[in-house]
């Protein structure tokens, strides 16, 4: 399924620009990635995790920062393909919150995308809840301690990823605003589960950047033994 063509068809509230249309001067013949807005993901990285979803098969799926609700429709419809699974997405802003529900309404998919109207670090999932793949696209500066905060509600083998970071993971000089804008420096119960091997790193140069993390399982390299 052309799944962009799908969510295009189902809500014609969204239009399809390429990168170059943020940009100053708009360059309209720009190739590569494009994107329904300036803030959220990239149509690309929307159709990667719809097809990770489909593959992943996750009864749990978890986002921080709703925003528009792409992301949230990308995956929802994966999930409804699926036939299983449900989305909790949070956003904290109340009038893009009832933008995003109103999307979610439109594309039939109340059932699997549960919107939540709040503050990501207030929400806690229930006792003993695991996620099997989730989705951190908050303000920045925020990201790095909700990947510490929901490590524990990630299942073993399962992914995290950090929209709009890239490989240098934004340690390094910025002439405006200073060492590690915007995300601030990694926290050290972030660093100990990298250095320590229970998160593994991997990356995708994508235009805004997505960082993903992958949670060690004791079923890993078990032939090896």
């Amino acid at each position: 399924m052309d799944v962009t063509a799908k969510l295009l068809e189902l809500d014609p509230t969204l239009e399809r620009h390429n990168e170059g249309f943020w940009q100053e001067p708009y360059d309209p013949n720009k190739k590569g990635y494009s994107s329904f807005n300036d803030a959220g993901i990239e149509v690309e990285t929307g159709e990667f995790l719809y097809a990770f979803t489909r593959l992943l098969k996750p009864e749990r799926v978890l986002e921080t920062g709703t925003h528009w609700g792409v992301g949230a429709s990308y995956m929802g419809m994966a999930l409804k393909e699926n036939g299983t699974g449900q989305l909790d997405t949070i956003e904290f802003l109340p009038e893009i919150w009832q933008r995003a529900k109103q999307r979610i309404i439109s594309l039939g998919l109340e059932v699997q995308v549960l919107c939540h109207l709040g503050d990501v670090a207030a929400f806690e999932p229930p006792a003993g809840l695991k996620y099997k793949l989730i989705l951190l696209d908050t303000e920045p500066q925020t990201r790095f301690a909700e990947l510490v905060k929901f490590y524990d509600n990630l299942e073993e083998g399962g992914f995290m990823f950090i929209h709009d970071l890239h490989q240098h993971m934004h340690q390094i000089e910025n002439e405006e605003h200073g060492f590690a804008w915007p995300y601030g420096k990694i926290p050290k119960a972030m660093l100990d589960l990298v250095k320590s091997g229970k998160l593994r790193p991997f990356h995708f140069e994508t235009p805004r950047g997505l960082t993903g993390f992958y949670k060690v399982s004791p079923k890993d390299y078990v032939w090896t033994k």
